[in-house]
């Protein structure tokens, strides 16, 4: 058997063999109450589609029917919205199709206002018997309907089959079908899981529930698209939870909202979407352009923000979405379009580089959890081990987003996949920190170990789920429980391997603020840090100064080992590093990653902040094979505590070295934006070029 070093780069040869899809797309939010007294009133067709197609905008999702339940075409269902006297769908979908835009109708599946004031017992419940109904003098946010009222999903798909068959559409685009919180203790829940012989109160319970609930409502409405219209494209949103693999053969596209200046943030989308594009179809990365989030009228991104966005999503062979949300008149503001349309010129330029470009990866971060689990908060079904003094238990949450921050700073090329998927494939495992490892999944690790496969593991993931056993036969180690101390302190050893990969860091006691397990080695050389500890922990009852104990005493426990190709740490290195940002986590992750992958497929001098990713072309007749890397200058804007975060004007980076380490010869290397010629070098297994200077995002084209 070859070894990891000598296994090819991972490229998905399902994803050249997709479908064509459009690479610039609107989402048309358009959700309008019962107050607002006129719809569609200054809607021009003309205007409309023309806009729309000097905007550069290829494709377009527009509303049938909105969360608060109102539709936007005559339906004979019904509500139509009351100040609505044309049938706007209608027009807006002709318009598009007089200009080759691709159309898809938004339909919003379990948020219905209407529906749930008008059909209680078809709500959702919480835990704590309330349902997510308004209180009476409360603003109105949302609501949600359950999928296990089968009256329900068939006014859904009858919904879904007017407006398929009314329509000349590309797509429907189903919002909201996610069950709301993964969990359901309505009669119908109840009633199945007690007959069952389940306990519905079990999380894990609820999860499997809801995914299967779930499944069955995206095979029907699959079939049922596929029988009216073949070849019509179904999709589905917030479908980036766990338990993918078993709902993607139901979806033909899979959809990222990530606005970035809202509640998602900067790192939700670059998680996602290596987790997502796994699956073998295409996705999308949504962003708006809105200033903060949806129906933030008067706010609007300046288009610097969106170039920045833009290269973030195709850098990750994804492809973009913009949301945008009209006043009730529907005609689209020119300032709007005219700040699309300057970036979307620029994405429609390089797709020469994009179409086909598929993500090229060696390393993967390893998650688990229960269906529907967000990728941040996977976590062992079993109850964590709570966080000293934090009885909510959180201590691993956010791990996946901490690995993911790690692997992106070090440029390293990842997917995010569950136990199982193919881990062969790649040539390093990332496990997250509260990885359940089962007797056969930790079969599997040793055998991908055994293959001069590397691993780095963190906290939790080293120990066999249910016990005390660590299942890393060649480190030696031996799980002592939970150091009582939260922040315990990283003291690096002063022989064995340490001061090889440590010696040029300061001889310090490094805090541990989210605490560490207790590891003993029987063979002392594994060993490159050693647990220290205060002399008590502070509480009410012992204390001292502002802030924790400080270091009093070192342990004979490890809080770093390495062996071969294997790493690990006690401490949980990615959701402390997430929510600490110590630079010393940061340091020991990118020393000990070098240890176990010495090779990487990029390599470059551009700061962390810099993303850095690669994606392969394959040859044809009118294009030679080229291997594409990304690099996007993320440059944020230094914030008040209340602003959200934002970027603008990009600190340029001038003299980027980028080398890139694949088999077989380089003939030419460019910048695909404008075809300029870089010098090829050759290097250690390798070559390298020098981009002049990266602004927003530039993407380096080498060629067979």
């Amino acid at each position: 058997m070859s070894t990891s070093a000598e296994r090819p780069p991972w490229i998905d040869d399902r994803l050249r063999h997709l479908p064509r899809r459009p690479w610039r797309k609107i989402h048309l939010d358009f959700h309008n109450s019962q107050h607002i007294p006129e719809i569609g009133a200054g809607f021009d067709a003309e205007e409309f589609g023309d806009r729309l197609q000097a905007a550069h905008v290829d494709s377009i999702v527009l509303f049938a029917k909105d969360m608060h339940g109102y539709f936007y075409y005559p339906s004979a269902f019904g509500p139509v919205h009351r100040g609505l006297g044309f049938d706007l769908l209608g027009a807006q979908v002709a318009a598009c199709r007089e200009r080759g835009i691709a159309v898809y109708a938004y339909y919003c599946t379990t948020w219905d206002n209407h529906l749930a004031e008008r059909h209680p017992e078809w709500l959702v419940w919480k835990r704590d018997r309330t349902t997510y109904l308004p209180t009476f003098d409360e603003t109105p946010g949302w609501t949600a309907l359950c999928l296990s009222n089968d009256d329900f999903v068939d006014l859904v798909l009858d919904h879904s089959r007017e407006i398929l068959e009314r329509y000349e559409l590309d797509g429907i685009w189903y919002d909201m079908p996610l069950p709301i919180g993964g969990e359901c203790f309505c009669r119908n829940c109840l009633a199945a899981l007690r007959g069952a012989g389940q306990d519905p109160f079990s999380v894990p319970v609820q999860r499997r529930h809801k995914q299967e609930l779930l499944l069955g409502f995206l095979r029907r409405a699959h079939a049922l698209a596929q029988e009216i219209r073949p070849g019509c494209q179904v999709d589905h949103n917030n479908q980036t939870r766990l338990g993918l693999g078993e709902r993607a053969p139901f979806m033909d596209n899979i959809d990222i909202e990530a606005l970035p200046t809202a509640f998602w943030g900067y790192f939700y989308f670059p998680t996602t979407v290596r987790y997502a594009r796994t699956f073998g179809r295409s996705v999308y990365g949504m962003s708006g352009r809105f200033h903060r989030s949806w129906a933030d009228f008067g706010g609007l991104k300046h288009p610097n923000q969106l170039r920045t966005e833009l290269a973030g999503i195709v850098a990750q062979g994804a492809r973009c979405d913009l949301g945008d949300q009209p006043p009730p008149s529907g005609r689209l503001d020119p300032a709007v379009y005219d700040t699309i349309g300057a970036c979307y010129a620029e994405i429609a330029r390089l797709e020469p580089f994009l179409e086909g470009a598929v993500p090229v990866t060696e390393a993967a971060i390893v998650v688990g959890g229960d269906p529907l689990d967000n990728l941040a908060d996977a976590r062992a079904t079993t109850d964590p081990v709570p966080a000293i003094g934090d009885a909510t238990g959180r201590r691993w949450a956010d791990s996946v987003y901490g690995l993911t921050k790690l692997l992106m700073e070090a440029h390293v090329q990842f997917d995010i996949v569950e136990p199982d998927a193919d881990l062969t494939r790649y040539r390093l495992l990332v496990l997250a920190e509260n990885l359940p490892v089962d007797a056969a999944l930790a079969d599997r690790l040793r055998s991908f170990a055994r293959d001069g496969g590397a691993i780095l593991a963190g906290a939790d993931a080293l120990r066999l789920q249910g016990g005390d056993a660590i299942w890393a036969d060649e480190l030696g180690l031996a799980y002592r429980g939970e150091s009582p101390f939260a922040p315990a302190y990283l003291k690096f050893a002063p022989d064995a391997a340490g001061p090889l990969l440590f010696a040029d860091l300061p001889d310090y006691e490094y805090a541990l603020y989210e605490g560490a397990a207790r590891w003993s080695a029987s063979d002392p050389t594994v060993v490159l840090a050693h647990l220290g500890e205060p002399l008590f922990q502070r509480g009410p009852a012992h204390y001292t100064s502002h802030a924790q104990s400080p270091f009093d005493h070192l342990t004979d426990h490890a809080a770093i080992a390495l062996r071969g190709r294997t790493a690990a740490t006690a401490f949980p290195i990615g959701s402390s590093y997430f929510r600490n940002g110590y630079w010393i986590y940061r340091d020991v992750f990118r020393r000990l990653l070098r240890a176990v992958l010495p090779h990487p497929l990029v390599e470059t001098d551009a700061p962390p902040s810099t993303e850095v990713t690669l994606t392969h072309q394959a040859a044809t007749a009118d294009r030679p094979e080229r291997w594409l890397v990304h690099a996007v200058n993320f440059s944020p804007s230094r914030r008040a505590p209340d602003h959200c975060e934002y970027l603008e004007d990009p600190i340029p980076l001038r003299d980027v070295r980028v080398a890139l380490r694949v088999d077989g010869p380089i003939g030419r290397a460019s910048l695909a934006a404008d075809g300029t010629a870089l010098p090829l070098r050759a290097v250690d297994g390798g070559w390298e070029v020098t981009v002049p200077r990266i602004e927003f995002g530039a993407i380096v084209a080498f060629e067979r």
